[in-house]
């Protein structure tokens, strides 16, 4: 379980998740947004709650303050829920993290987190959060045959490398939007 101060930290302040899209690197905003008409991603941007500023002609910047907890709709247990490890520089392996910054400095990464006032999440956070995932893991030899179903509220999934012929089949129950999810 993460600290108290750690669970209280990303209650307060929640994350802001800043995307910089620039041409020729990560997904372009035009097929992110699966459009090419400024007027529409600002309009898009506006009704999501997304903050947004062009620069360079074409390039894009979003920053996006999402909560970093929930609660589950079923249970009401209070859950780590979040895009951190799929944002945060620190989950980049350590040579493509020093090429990055060295190419576009933190304030221009394609992808980042942070806390929702701005404030980085410190490497001494993201430790924490790592070793709650590597204290609470479960891994099993996979045989033939074997299925995994799961809640994806109150299970990070698939994380080691799988090899072999396998079928992927993903059934999604009862979507949720931002808007659906309670924050503690």
């Amino acid at each position: 379980m993460l600290s108290s101060q750690l669970r209280e930290k990303l209650a307060t302040k929640q994350l802001m998740y800043v995307r910089n899209f620039a041409k020729g690197l990560d997904v372009s905003w035009q097929n992110f947004f699966q459009s090419t008409d400024k007027n529409e991603v600002e309009n898009y941007c506006r009704q999501a709650g997304i903050d947004f500023e062009w620069y360079d002609s074409n390039g894009l910047v979003t920053r996006q303050i999402r909560p970093a907890l929930a609660v589950h709709p079923k249970t009401n247990e209070p859950v780590f829920f979040n895009q951190i490890q799929l944002h945060h520089i620190s989950y980049l392996d350590t040579e493509v993290q020093e090429s990055l910054l060295s190419i576009f400095g933190e304030t221009k990464l394609p992808r980042n987190v942070y806390f929702g006032d701005g404030t980085p999440i410190t490497e001494n956070e993201i430790a924490e959060i790592n070793e709650v995932y590597q204290r609470s893991q479960t891994s099993f030899p996979w045989q033939k045959g074997d299925i995994i179903m799961l809640d994806n509220m109150l299970a990070a999934h698939g994380r080691n490398p799988y090899t072999g012929q396998r079928k992927i089949v993903v059934a999604m129950g009862e979507m949720t939007n931002g808007k659906d999810i309670n924050t503690p």
